[in-house]
């Protein structure tokens, strides 16, 4: 479990530290994707080139961030990292908010984020409802993520993900059709 709690730490470490600022630009290394885009299980909408977004269907529910969005490309200090952000919902208690950190990743293609190998990064959702606060990090996760657009200057990322979380609760969260655009200049 350390393992986890490291890897939950430094993405929230990250996620907060960066808030507000700009990341610095870093230059990106080259390497092969863990595999070549392939149709599957990754949400099969086209991509658009759109406005900063953060949207999913969470069990079937239609989710969307309505703030605090946030994308970073090897932000300061962490090469070879992308991380995606947003909440929605009231500055409360009852605050949903999203994070998946992708960690290793040098160039777009298809990515798999799971906690049976938390090298690849880590995800979760927290205050689903009140049985369910906590979805992924160290209850489970695993996602298919398609990064469609990776560059830093400012920083641009575009995804497609889909997979599962485990909440707290034991149960399974499905996460279906995301979809994430970061402009960098929004």
């Amino acid at each position: 479990m350390q393992p986890r709690c490291a890897l939950f730490g430094l993405a929230l470490v990250v996620v907060l530290g960066a808030c507000g600022r700009a990341p610095e630009p870093t230059p990106a290394t080259r390497s092969t994707p863990v595999s070549a885009p392939a149709a599957s299980t990754v949400a099969d909408a086209s991509p658009t080139r759109t406005a900063t977004q953060l949207r999913m269907r969470i069990d079937g529910v239609e989710w969307r961030a309505a703030h605090d969005l946030f994308g970073a490309v090897n932000p300061t200090g962490h090469d070879r990292a992308v991380i995606i952000a947003g909440s929605r919902g009231g500055k409360s208690a009852n605050e949903q908010s999203f994070n998946l950190t992708l960690l290793g990743v040098d160039a777009p293609g298809r990515h798999r984020v799971t906690s049976e190998r938390p090298a690849s990064g880590a995800a979760q959702i927290s205050n689903l409802d009140a049985q369910r606060f906590l979805a992924g990090n160290l209850f489970g996760y695993d996602l298919e993520v398609e990064l469609l657009r990776r560059s830093t200057n400012p920083d641009l990322i575009e995804a497609r993900f889909s997979g599962s979380l485990t909440a707290n609760d034991g149960s399974q969260v499905a996460i279906s059709d995301g979809h994430f655009v970061y402009t960098g200049t929004d």
